[in-house]
């Protein structure tokens, strides 16, 4: 009975081995306020051989590795407007978790630590502390930016301009200024974007567009705002100026060569407009919209042979569209019907 028990108990004996051979590391990275970051990344590098490996913690800030060789790691903390953490050496240990909470500090933060040593703290840099708020401010605003909620963003973003713009006038630290500056045009831009966007006077977005299209002549987002700054001036030539440059940018866009159709056609320009049309199609063949506005150019000119044609198209690409009730109206008419 011993040995069958022992044979029995053996497995269990080897899987629990087995499973001590690994370590965890988990934990949190935050910023200052205890808040997670978004698009924070932790790096987990072997030191004695070539291996790493990058973690994304959740939206809580939470991140975990499970299976790591009881070895010594390098662990490596960034995110876009924090200062680099980095720990070296960090130990796996064996069969167990090691718990590692970060917190990013942005560079004005970091300035404004006390010594470690326990000295006293240098004298405090009177734009530091703007520096902060400013960074932190933006910091709020981007992901508001970047999935385009540019009125939620604005006043993030204007709050971050004015504060970093008045802490750039009283830094006493140049390095702490030069760091600034690359970060104060960054902002304008964005500044500028949400103004167009979002701003109650669209307008007042040009000079920050300008600046910013001077430093890149290819930045589509601003090309963008500079065409809704001109629609708020009412300014016909500079619209048109930018939608040339948007197009020379992307390529012909067939929702714009569209709109210059539907403007033209509302215009009673009724060669203009097929001129449009027909480009928006040669762009784009399946643009069901601009077949059916297309047909409706052709039906004026008393073309039936192109209207019958458009309007079979349109339904072909668009059966419940919008017209489609009246494109079939338009088809069952004698004279359209017997067209060939």
């Amino acid at each position: 009975m011993r040995r069958l028990v022992l044979t029995l108990t053996l497995p269990v004996i080897c899987l629990s081995i087995h499973a001590e051979q690994t370590g965890r590391i988990s934990g949190k990275v935050l910023n200052k306020e205890g808040k997670p970051i978004p698009g924070a990344k932790v790096n987990l590098k072997r030191i004695d051989r070539n291996w790493s490996k990058d973690l994304i913690p959740d939206k809580n800030g939470n991140f975990l590795q499970v299976g790591l060789e009881p070895k010594d790691f390098t662990m490596t903390v960034t995110a876009e407007g924090y200062v680099t953490y980095t720990e070296s050496p960090v130990k796996i240990p064996l069969a167990d978790v090691i718990v590692k909470n970060i917190t990013l500090l942005t560079p004005a933060e970091a300035r404004t630590q006390a010594p470690s040593g326990g000295g006293q703290a240098a004298a405090e840099d009177p734009g530091a502390a703007l520096d902060s708020q400013g960074r932190d401010a933006f910091n709020s605003a981007i992901p508001l930016y970047n999935e385009g909620k540019y009125e939620e963003a604005l006043p993030l973003v204007e709050q971050a301009y004015k504060t970093l713009t008045e802490a750039a006038e009283k830094l006493k630290d140049e390095q702490a200024k030069a760091e600034l500056a690359p970060e104060l045009l960054k902002i304008e831009r964005v500044l500028g974007i949400c103004l167009a966007q979002a701003g109650a006077k669209k307008e007042a977005a040009e000079p920050y567009l300008l600046k910013a299209l001077e430093r890149n002549p290819k930045d589509e987002r601003v090309v963008i705002g500079l065409i809704e700054t001109s629609k708020a001036k009412a300014d016909k030539a500079a619209e048109q100026k930018y939608l040339a440059l948007l197009e020379t940018l992307q390529g012909p866009n067939p929702d714009l060569i569209y709109n210059k159709g539907v403007e033209a056609f509302n215009a009673g320009k009724t060669k203009e407009a097929k001129a449009h049309l027909t480009k928006a199609l040669e762009v784009d063949p399946k643009y069901a919209e601009a077949h059916y506005l297309l047909a409706m150019v052709e039906f004026g000119e008393n073309n039936l042979k192109g209207t019958k044609h458009n309007l079979q198209k349109y339904l072909e690409l668009a059966p419940a569209g919008k017209n489609a009730a009246t494109a079939k109206d338009m088809l069952k008419d004698p004279s359209l019907k017997n067209i060939k």
